[in-house]
């Protein structure tokens, strides 16, 4: 039976033949449907390769000198990234894949500086990779190393023979730019007219921009920005809902606690005693 299209989950192939292995691997794929302010963070370590898809809804992608915007049916390959973050600007489905061995930056060699980068029609490939992997593990109860390392291959010969420029929406440095000040400095955003005055731009024209590029208006995106941290802040045990408020921008803990419960369904206090416990400075990744 096919996957489900908006079923989050995450697949492990056994590891390949040794020798396979050191050519090409596909250890992790994730298959993530995300609403607009979900955050995943990762480390890639030398040597790796982070695969991030957007098959439907727009999404971010940032590592230490890497930052992209990606439209409805890109990808972008980071190539040892260290640490970095993927964040849905919209609702969205989304795909993350983990890729590894000598293969990868061979196959991928001719493209102007080198392996990485952007693909702009690549997440149909990516997406079809993917949900293959979701097939077997379904039917086998974990998907082969092997079969793994033979789709990868597959894919990157795809993603090898697309052109490296597609035209796009003359409005995406807009938002792209409005995008990265939002997700770096949401705690101390004012709001949109703020943003449309750092932007230069009106705050009508910043809306309809941003609402027509990813479906949802740049006050709802700050909005989740916020709400996503706050969850990650009440992972703390020893924290405080006047604090999460501060942090994550709201102007007090009680508007800040209506507009919770109004976007999760839960009041903070709810969320603090259900929410998985981590020690402070211990909230973990959840990124490959």
């Amino acid at each position: 039976m096919p996957p489900r299209p908006n079923e989050k989950r995450e697949i492990r192939p056994t590891a390949p033949d040794a020798a396979v292995q050191g050519l090409l691997a596909l250890p992790v794929v994730r298959l993530l449907p995300l609403s607009a302010g979900d955050r995943i963070t990762g480390y890639g370590q030398t040597g790796d390769y982070i695969l991030s898809a957007a098959a439907q809804g727009n999404l971010t992608v940032s590592a230490y000198d890497h930052y992209a915007l990606l439209d409805a049916g890109q990808a972008y390959l980071l190539e040892s990234p260290g640490n970095y973050t993927v964040q849905a600007v919209s609702d969205g489905m989304y795909f993350l894949l983990q890729l590894q061995g000598s293969l990868v930056a061979q196959l991928l060699a001719a493209r102007p500086g080198g392996a990485g980068g952007l693909f702009p029609a690549g997440a149909a490939s990516v997406r079809e990779a993917a949900l293959s992997l979701a097939v077997l593990e379904d039917e086998q109860g974990q998907a082969p190393g092997d079969m793994a390392s033979s789709l990868a291959y597959a894919l990157l010969m795809k993603l090898r023979s697309q052109p490296e420029h597609l035209q796009t929406d003359s409005g995406s440095p807009l938002v792209e730019a409005a995008v990265a000040i939002i997700q770096e400095e949401f705690p101390f955003l004012e709001g949109v007219d703020e943003l449309a005055e750092r932007l230069e731009v009106s705050s009508a024209h910043l809306g309809r921009v941003f609402t027509k590029k990813t479906g949802v208006s740049p006050g709802k995106y700050i909005t989740r920005v916020r709400i996503e941290f706050a969850k990650l802040l009440l992972q703390d045990p020893d924290t405080t809902i006047s604090y999460v408020a501060e942090a994550s921008g709201f102007a007090n803990a009680n508007y800040f606690a209506k507009v919770f419960r109004r976007e999760t369904g839960l009041s903070p206090s709810e969320y603090l005693e259900a929410a998985p416990r981590h020690p402070p400075g211990k909230i973990p990744h959840y990124g490959i």
